[in-house]
């Protein structure tokens, strides 16, 4: 029995679609249309902060919220919605062509984080201009090239003939010798490289360790999943009418 997919890789089935058309559907049934449709609404929403408006902070209607006198659009909202629905993409509906864009608007949104506007730890605002592109790469790169490489992502090693231990061979080999893997430890996540992400800074280690691009890293790490990828998530339920209340 396949595992049921989440709506993000539903949405990301739905964006590469190659018939987008309106077609009649069951109640409580969705179509490619509907998602695409959906994805588009909910940016708006997370663009305008409505999905943070209301006394609680539980969201609002978009209307609502353009309609309010003063209402002023927020840099670091129009950033995520761009770069949520970006993410969306790339990950789940696998349209590498959109990274570029990603990284841009990425590095982009980090001028706002409060460890990047610390003038004492980065005097030089014209070198971090330069640094933060690379930053953004990078972190993109592992942020989707998360899995562990040494097993395959399956969190355990394989001794094979002569010795050697590799990721599963899948073989559904009888009396198969398993062990946890060395270099995830069972996480099965690709463990950081320090060497690599001051490579990719084209930094040396006293600036690196200086710094604290260690902890930058992996706090960039934490805003793709937890802040960014995740914020479309409340709006687009919504939207696609899988909650009570509609906005």
């Amino acid at each position: 029995m396949s595992e049921r997919r989440t709506l993000q890789e539903l949405v990301g089935i739905s964006v590469n679609s190659s018939s987008l058309r309106i077609e009649a559907r069951a109640p409580g049934g969705e179509t490619s249309l509907l998602r695409v449709a959906g994805l588009g609404a909910a940016v708006l929403h997370v663009q305008h902060g409505a999905d943070r408006a209301g006394p609680h902070g539980r969201g609002g209607p978009v209307a609502e919220v353009l309609a309010e006198n003063g209402h002023v659009q927020q840099a670091q909202d129009v950033l995520v919605g761009e770069l949520g629905s970006d993410l969306m993409h790339i990950r789940e509906g696998r349209q590498f062509e959109l990274l570029p864009q990603a990284i841009t608007r990425f590095a982009a949104w980090c001028t706002y984080r409060r460890q990047f506007l610390d003038v004492g730890r980065f005097p030089d605002r014209m070198r971090l201009a330069s640094l933060l592109p690379r930053y953004a790469e990078r972190t993109m790169h592992e942020w989707l090239s998360d899995r562990c490489v040494a097993c395959g992502g399956s969190g355990k090693l394989e001794r094979v003939d002569g010795g050697s231990w590799v990721k599963p061979l899948g073989r559904m080999k009888r009396n198969a010798v398993l062990r946890v893997c060395t270099s995830c430890h069972g996480s099965r996540r690709q463990m950081p490289s320090h060497t690599a992400r001051r490579v990719a800074l084209g930094i040396e280690i006293k600036a690196y360790e200086y710094e604290g691009w260690g902890q930058h890293f992996n706090a960039g790490l934490s805003w793709l999943t937890n802040v960014i990828h995740k914020r479309l998530n409340r709006p687009l339920t919504v939207q696609l009418e899988r909650s009570k209340k509609r906005v």
